[in-house]
């Protein structure tokens, strides 16, 4: 089988599209909340980009330090995806508009809820191959 193909990899991908999401629906979500702050740029996060980084790279075990003295074996140096400084149009407090906030929230409540079908319909077709492989 196509190491493109395999379950594990539909499922990093997967989980890196939900993850990705969640993260830029957080972003969006503050950038509304902070709509009226005083000279606020426009940010966002290109799902785009910071998914196709998280294919390429391997999925690493995230584990958290419980003691400043411990190891950090495992940990991605990367954390969450960093948002970059996008155009705006000045509103006579800041650069961010909330039409533009809220169509990026819709187009990411697609993106997530898409995610979350597929690896909710992955997980219906294992489910079946285990049940119908029975004795």
């Amino acid at each position: 089988m196509s190491e493109s193909l395999s379950f594990r990899k539909v499922f990093h991908v997967l989980e890196s599209a939900i993850s990705i999401s969640r993260q830029r629906h957080n972003h969006i979500a503050s950038k509304i909340s902070n709509l009226d702050t005083s000279n606020d740029k426009p940010r966002d996060i290109d799902f785009k980009a910071a998914l196709a980084r998280a294919i390429e790279t391997e999925r690493q075990i995230s584990l958290s330090r419980t003691h400043p003295g411990h190891m950090e074996v495992g940990m991605n140096p990367e954390g969450p995806v960093q948002p970059f400084e996008e155009d705006g149009e000045w509103n006579s407090c800041n650069w961010v508009t909330i039409d533009r906030q809220m169509v990026k929230l819709m187009e990411n409540n697609l993106a997530h809820r898409t995610a979350v079908e597929l690896l909710l319909r992955k997980i219906a077709i294992l489910k079946e191959v285990t049940r119908e492989g029975g004795p």
